[in-house]
């Protein structure tokens, strides 16, 4: 168990409200550590050993926002699905390059290739393939203002945040159940679902071309340590 203690000179810094941000920051959700006061003063932060650790990413579900990582995330997906096979590099890298920088994921490119927004299955065969047809897929993932819908792994997220948080998983649908046989969380539970809500409203919300734009212009000025 790692230790952190957060203490201030200036008694109008809230303490607690530093770690809790301390926390969010990590991506650590909020029943994941402790947060308590000391008599000195102090707000002490206790992790997990394992929370510590460098967790090693599926590259599946690995983020892709340099072009190196595009390129190879498009190598997989010719090599996975047989209907890109005709489809010029080029253009599958530039096609779904707005995709990944939308938060998506090889396995939500791969999701979305094979099933529809509403979950029914794509057509396949031999007429099923090439530029145009990798071009329609996609589209149905979009609004019809061009922008990019919240993915799969991203709508999972979402409905995973609905439930810790105690809600009925139909929220937003006519109400025919009393409020007393609803599912309520404790506080620990809904502090930690606003945790995650908010890093969700940051990340998953769906893409404006506009948000693309600006992340086409920063990507290319993104390294990684193993692409140096």
């Amino acid at each position: 168990m790692a230790e952190f203690r957060i203490s201030s000179d200036d008694t109008q810094v809230d303490l607690r409200k530093m770690a809790t941000a301390l926390a969010e920051s990590q991506g650590w959700a909020r029943e994941e550590v402790g947060i308590w006061d000391n008599r000195q003063g102090e707000v002490i932060v206790t992790v997990d050993d394992a929370l510590l650790r460098k967790r090693e990413v599926d590259p599946l579900h690995r983020p892709r926002h340099t072009p190196r990582a595009v390129h190879e995330a498009c190598e997989y997906l010719r090599h996975e699905d047989p209907s890109l096979r005709r489809v010029d590099f080029r253009v599958l890298r530039e096609v779904t390059a707005r995709f990944f920088s939308a938060g998506w994921t090889v396995a939500d490119v791969l999701h979305a290739l094979a099933v529809r927004p509403d979950g029914a299955a794509w057509p396949e065969g031999p007429d099923h393939h090439g530029t145009d047809w990798l071009q329609a897929r996609l589209r149905g993932w979009r609004t019809a203002n061009g922008d990019i819908r919240p993915s799969h792994s991203q709508e999972a997220a979402q409905l995973r945040v609905i439930s810790r948080a105690g809600l009925p998983m139909d929220i937003g649908l006519p109400e025919d159940a009393e409020v007393s046989q609803r599912p309520v969380a404790s506080r620990a539970v809904a502090r930690s679902a606003a945790d995650d809500a908010r890093r969700l409203i940051r990340q998953n919300t769906r893409t404006t071309t506009d948000s693309l734009a600006l992340r086409d212009r920063t990507s290319n000025h993104i390294t990684r340590p193993d692409e140096s």
